[in-house]
């Protein structure tokens, strides 16, 4: 029940943040400060810009996941997939709901917009299904028995240190 929870979770955690975005833009092309359009600061367009890759990146890791499953991909490859589409679909979230919550100012922590509801609803979502701290130890543990499994399919680019050679100096205890 773990992946559909989860990639639930990551699914949900993108749509709130979308909205409270949509919200923060609206609200920045119609407020205005010293005369203009605050969405006309670069303040408040960066925050707007970083909000939208971040999305759009959690958006393709929820679908690479989400394909993952679909075609029934290996049950640790997907763990990690599913484990790695939550723990970043929300925290992503959660950054651009602070961005949304920082571009409308005081107004955005009352009750007139919803944007203090998703900012609580989003930070439960980093919690439950599995803390994010939680989704970290099954992807570093997944990705670790895949790559120690299968060495050879990873290309070893050690060697093209200048002076890889120089095996003294590499000392592991």
């Amino acid at each position: 029940m773990m992946i559909p929870e989860r990639l639930t979770s990551a699914g949900g955690a993108i749509g709130s943040a979308r909205s409270a975005l949509k919200i923060a833009a609206s609200y920045a092309d119609k407020r205005k400060a010293f005369g203009k359009k605050i969405r006309q600061f670069q303040a408040v367009s960066f925050k707007v810009a970083e909000s939208l890759t971040l999305l759009d990146a959690a958006r393709a890791l929820n679908h690479v996941a989400g394909t993952a499953v679909d075609k029934r991909e290996d049950a640790g490859r997907v763990r990690r997939l599913v484990s790695e589409a939550k723990k970043f679909a929300t925290e992503s979230a959660w950054t651009v709901v602070n961005h949304a919550m920082q571009i409308m100012g005081g107004i955005a922590y009352t009750n007139v917009y919803p944007i203090e509801r998703i900012l609580r609803d989003t930070r439960l979502i980093m919690i439950w299904t599995g803390t994010n701290e939680i989704m970290d130890l099954v992807i570093q543990h997944e990705f670790y028995k895949e790559f120690l499994s299968r060495p050879r399919e990873y290309r070893d680019v050690e060697p093209d240190a200048r002076n890889a050679d120089l095996t003294e100096e590499k000392v592991y205890e």
